[in-house]
């Protein structure tokens, strides 16, 4: 047991997480105690970006998460990784740095009853994340405390992509985080130097300075504590003790879109039948928890390719393998410095949609399943891929507790292609990719379609390569969800609705997905968050 207070108790030292902690620190006012439950390891390979095909295969960094067998993928359980370190997931993801779709953010506002949450509201948020040299200051940031790099060198290869996407029309961009989302571009990194940038090594490298903040780690919370329903601190577990610690002001959930809806559920607010049947005593009813799950599915295509080195050559030669971790250390650029990923387009799959429905990206290397949660097995031949998904899936899922022990994994679904609208969107973004493929400026480097192969042409032939290939893009979302309806979890001050002096702020608050990647947009969450509660 432990009698210390805090005012303010935040659980979850990832994106939304350390943001929060360091803006309340910074203010001077508060006390904050941030409980994280992994360890605070530096494993060379969580600095190193391309280090993130060794931590998805492993569980040093990372839990283990997958989804209930999934009835629209031949009953396959997705891998749903989870940072389980210092930083969260920016300590593990693929760094690919992208604000989101003003549009979206600006739907957020008006269709959900959210005041502060459209793009000009946010876009001031975005601009404090970060530092971004070579933008333009009336779109990006210049001194905020996350390094975004654009990749670099480019090889012929590379920019015939761009070159092939902007023949069928796709137009360029040279930001597409400077106001104008759509179009083909190459893809920015919260690096520097080379090395991730993640709240570990920003916010929170920063907040640790301050002694208004103590971080734990190690420390599993179990449920949040309530006197009624005013939230008064956790429970959390540590070296094998049990300890409650009070917050004086409030309690933040900040663990992700997994494990918030968890912990909530836990504490006893959710589906009040659900959480009978697990023994859980109800504090509050509120159905929307758990609910509103959804996930970027992305499906690859893999090309052969003549006349460009990419990853199936370099890691294949100690030499060639030498020569790149050279580059990486001496200019602090290179395949090393991402994770396989180049450049991307978010495109409209029709002229008519008011906002791009799709993402296509351009990967280094090609493999039978680059997404495979135990091997990384690239193809013997130079060979790139093409990633692609529907930008803002229409299927839901969900994520529950399956007993009221904290240890035990809770039921995730993500449902994908339950909505007809998905399944159309994903086999439209195929037939994208393949047409740029296709194009002069690619042909030029023998680029062959291996995967799913030409002779896969029909829709049901497509959908049965999806089915059995297509894997998770890191991005799950909405599980208490943001809105003024009966069913959202929080409101637009991200206060749980029926409770008091419990907030959320994390991408569970997400209403829809608003960006082709959710780490910016989870930081710019955190920092609504501190926005909120200085204010109040």
């Amino acid at each position: 047991m432990s009698n210390e207070s805090y005012d303010y108790i935040i659980v979850g030292s990832g994106s939304g997480g350390a943001a929060l902690a360091d803006a309340l620190v910074e203010d001077g006012r508060y006390s904050v105690l941030l409980l994280e439950s992994g360890a605070d390891d530096r494993w060379i390979w969580t600095r190193i970006p391309a280090g993130v095909f060794y931590l998805l295969r492993g569980d040093r960094a990372l839990s283990r998460f997958f989804t209930e067998p999934e009835p629209n993928m031949n009953r396959r359980n997705i891998f749903w990784p989870r940072g389980h370190v210092v930083g969260g997931s920016s300590t593990v993801n693929g760094m690919i740095w992208v604000h989101g779709d003003p549009a979206e953010f600006d739907h957020w506002r008006d269709a959900f009853g959210l005041p502060g949450w459209g793009f000009d509201d946010l876009a001031p948020l975005f601009r404090r994340l970060e530092t971004y040299a070579p933008g333009n200051p009336a779109h990006r940031g210049t001194d905020g405390p996350v390094t975004i790099t654009e990749f670099s060198p480019h090889a012929p290869l590379m920019d015939a992509f761009i070159e092939a996407c902007v023949t069928t029309g796709i137009p360029a961009t040279a930001d597409y985080n400077a106001g104008g989302y759509e179009g083909v571009g190459y893809l920015q990194f919260n690096t520097k130097r080379g090395w991730r940038q993640g709240t570990r090594e920003t916010f929170l490298k920063r907040a640790q300075r301050s002694p208004k903040l103590r971080m734990l780690t190690g420390a599993h919370v179990g449920r949040v504590t309530f006197d009624g329903r005013q939230a008064t601190g956790v429970v959390y577990t540590r070296h094998g003790q049990t300890c409650t610690v009070a917050a004086r002001k409030e309690v933040i959930l900040c663990a992700g879109a997994v494990q918030t809806p968890q912990i909530m559920e836990l504490s006893g607010i959710g589906q009040a039948a659900r959480l009978k049947a697990h023994g859980v005593d109800v504090v509050h009813d509120l159905p929307g928890v758990g609910e509103n799950a959804h996930d970027h599915l992305h499906t690859r295509l893999s090309y052969r390719c003549r006349d460009a080195v990419t990853l199936n050559q370099i890691m294949r030669n100690p030499i060639r393998k030498g020569l790149m971790a050279a580059r990486f250390a001496l200019l602090g650029n290179g395949l090393m410095s991402c994770s396989g990923q180049i450049s991307h387009a978010l495109l409209k799959s029709s002229a008519e949609l008011p906002q791009p429905d799709i993402k296509i990206q351009l990967h280094w290397l090609s493999s039978p399943d680059a997404r495979d949660p135990k091997s990384l097995v690239l193809d013997d031949h130079p060979g790139i891929s093409i990633g692609t998904f529907p930008l803002r899936p229409k299927s839901r899922g969900s994520v529950h507790i399956r007993s009221a022990d904290p240890m035990e994994s809770p039921a995730i679904s993500a449902n994908y292609l339950a909505h007809p609208d998905d399944v159309a969107t994903t086999l439209a973004a195929i037939r994208i990719a393949r047409d740029v493929a296709a194009q002069p400026a690619l042909q030029r480097f023998g680029v062959e379609e291996m995967r799913p192969g030409p002779e896969m042409e029909t829709d049901k032939d497509l959908l049965d390569f999806v089915r059995q290939s297509a894997q998770t893009s890191y991005h799950p979302v909405g599980t208490c969800r943001m809105g003024t309806d009966p069913d959202a979890v929080v409101g637009p001050d991200l206060k749980v609705r029926g409770v008091e002096n419990l907030r959320i702020a994390d991408a569970s608050v997400f209403p829809t997905m608003c960006s082709a990647n959710t780490n910016a947009a989870s930081m710019a969450v955190g920092l609504k968050a501190a926005e909120v509660l200085l204010q109040s």
